[in-house]
């Protein structure tokens, strides 16, 4: 049963993915459409919706709510793209740790058997439980300090980062 769960948790959703996948296929073959093919006929719609949505306004109205449209879904793009941007990031960011944290943890303090070389953990919430615990040398502390000047959101970034991990874990 311990196997199981360990299976279902790493990798449940891959498994969902996958099954997804073959549920959904064969409908596409079966039809012989291609679900990429799907993309075009909704691009299609989506920018000619409006054009038929204002059918009753004047014409003046019906440009500036058209170029209203067509701007906010172009905007919706870039909210997508951007999420995708900071997902890759933070996925390097955990990667990073597991490669190079090891590195990083003797760059930084002289403490042994902290987050750095984990995989669930990134290196920014590594060096906020270390700065949290005053364990961070000179070099630590001037990365940290350069992050926190890189993040507009929080006044100290790794220790922003460590209570957001200690949050995430306490909720599983």
């Amino acid at each position: 049963m311990k196997t199981i769960n360990f299976i279902l948790k790493e990798f449940g959703t891959l498994l969902v993915a996958v099954l997804a996948v073959a549920l959904a296929l064969p409908w596409f073959w079966i039809w012989g459409v291609i679900p990429v093919g799907l993309f075009p006929l909704g691009i299609v719609y989506t920018f000619s919706k409006p054009f038929y949505d204002y059918r009753k306004r004047s014409w003046p109205e019906r440009l500036k709510r058209i170029g209203r449209w067509c701007l906010n879904v172009l905007y919706q793009c870039w909210v997508v793209i951007r999420r995708g941007f900071l997902f890759v990031g933070f996925l390097i960011d955990l990667l990073g740790n597991v490669l190079i944290g090891e590195l990083i943890e003797d760059l930084v303090t002289s403490e042994e058997h902290t987050y750095f070389g984990e995989g669930d953990i990134t290196i920014s919430a590594a060096l906020g439980d270390l700065k949290k615990r005053g364990k961070l040398n000179k070099t630590g502390i001037l990365i940290s300090n350069v992050l926190s000047r890189l993040d507009f959101k929080h006044k100290d970034h790794c220790i922003a980062a460590y209570e957001l991990y200690m949050f995430k874990k306490n909720q599983k």
